[in-house]
C-alpha cells in the first residue's frame, strides 16, 4: 500500500474506522479513502464487514454524460491477507467474485448477476473483486 504525505498527521489511517475503496481509473488501482480524503493507493487489499456502495445520483450522471466518476465503491474496516487467504483454502467455492458496470447494473453483481450489497469479507486485487457470500437475506433489495 502506498501512503500519501505520509508527514502530514491528515493523512494517518485509522484502522479502527471504516474506508472508502474505489476503483482508481488514471493509477489502474484501489484508491482508499477517509474523512473524505484519499490516503493511499494500493493493488491489494482485504475489508470485513464491508457494503458495496452505488450512489444512484453519480450513476445517473454517468449514463447522462456517457463518462466514468467516482459513485461507487466498497466501505469496511481493513484487514490482513491471511484472512481471506485462509478462507479461500478451506473452500474455494465459498469466494465469488465481484464486479460493476454503470452502463448495465444499478448494483454491484456476483458471477450469478445476483446483486451484492454486504459481505463479511472482500479481498481487492488488481483485476478482481473476490468476497465471501453472506446470507441471502442480506443481499435483497
Amino acid at each position: 500500500m502506498k501512503k500519501l504525505k505520509q508527514l502530514d498527521p491528515r493523512y494517518k489511517i485509522d484502522e479502527s474506522r471504516k474506508v472508502f475503496i474505489y476503483k482508481n481509473l488514471h493509477k489502474d488501482c484501489w484508491s482508499l479513502k477517509q474523512d473524505g480524503l484519499v490516503k493511499a493507493y494500493t493493488t491489494d487489499l482485504c475489508l470485513f464487514d464491508c457494503s458495496f456502495r452505488v450512489n444512484a445520483k453519480g450513476r445517473a450522471r454517468v449514463l447522462k454524460e456517457r463518462r466514468k466518476n467516482v459513485h461507487a465503491g466498497i466501505s469496511g474496516y481493513i484487514d490482513r491477507p491471511w484472512v481471506m487467504d485462509a478462507l479461500a483454502s478451506r473452500k474455494k467455492s465459498n469466494i465469488k467474485l465481484a464486479k460493476y458496470d454503470p452502463y448495465k447494473y444499478s448494483t454491484f453483481i456476483d458471477n450469478d448477476k445476483k446483486p451484492v450489497f454486504w459481505s463479511s469479507a472482500v479481498r481487492m486485487t488488481k483485476g478482481k473483486v473476490e468476497f465471501v457470500p453472506s446470507i441471502e437475506s442480506a443481499n435483497k433489495l
